[in-house]
């Protein structure tokens, strides 16, 4: 499976409120637009997790924590029925106009990851475009489609194996999401010593990957 659109409820899974709430921690506006969040860099691949609202996502983190491990629980267990883990810790992204989400294009597998993962694509905002993931439809094609993404959808898809990245936005809209990673435990390496680029941890359980058992 390369690629599965999918939604969920925003009323019991509200991610863009929730992210609004930890923005308003830091004295912001509670009711921000947050397509109309901006900062002034265009990311590399060393500095596309430095801006100021990874800091504010990373560090509120714990409260978003909840919601987070219901969502794996509720929506996504479910597709697989059978023992997983899960990435720990999601990963932000914030692509605003005139800039990029990520450094450049890749595949996963490139950057330590198992060629067995799946990706989740979960964007807070609407997403589409050029403010979007661009990914190729089959390994090694380089026939790039934008995963567009309406608030309350998300993809499941073949992010280790397919080469993806981000266009300049040009749409005039800034994209919040979130992305993670799933892989079925009977695939987990527990030798494995690879480390995660973003943030160096292990891809071990307890380090980058969490256990969910149903």
């Amino acid at each position: 499976m390369n690629f599965q659109y999918l939604e969920y409820d925003t009323y019991q899974f509200n991610w863009a409120d929730q992210f609004r709430m930890l923005i308003s921690l830091t004295g912001a506006n509670k009711n921000l637009q947050l397509e109309a969040l901006k900062y002034d860099i265009v990311p590399t691949v060393d500095t596309d997790q430095d801006s100021p609202y990874h800091k504010i996502f990373y560090s509120k983190y714990s409260i978003l924590e909840p919601m987070y491990t219901s969502f794996i629980k509720r929506v996504i267990y479910p597709l697989f029925n059978e023992p997983l883990l899960y990435q720990r810790i999601p990963t932000f992204r914030i692509h605003a106009p005139g800039s990029l989400g990520v450094g450049e294009f890749h595949r996963d597998r490139d950057y330590s990851h198992s060629s067995e993962e799946v990706n989740i694509f979960l964007p807070f905002t609407n997403a589409f475009g050029s403010n979007t993931i661009w990914v190729e439809t089959r390994e090694g094609d380089g026939d790039y489609i934008p995963l567009n993404t309406p608030y309350g959808g998300f993809w499941i898809w073949n992010g280790s194996n397919l080469e993806h990245g981000n266009k300049i936005n040009n749409s005039g809209k800034t994209r919040i999401s979130i992305d993670f990673r799933i892989l079925p435990k009977r695939f987990y390496d527990e030798s494995n010593t690879k480390q995660s680029i973003t943030n160096k941890t292990k891809m071990v359980i307890g380090e980058y990957w969490s256990e969910y058992i149903n």
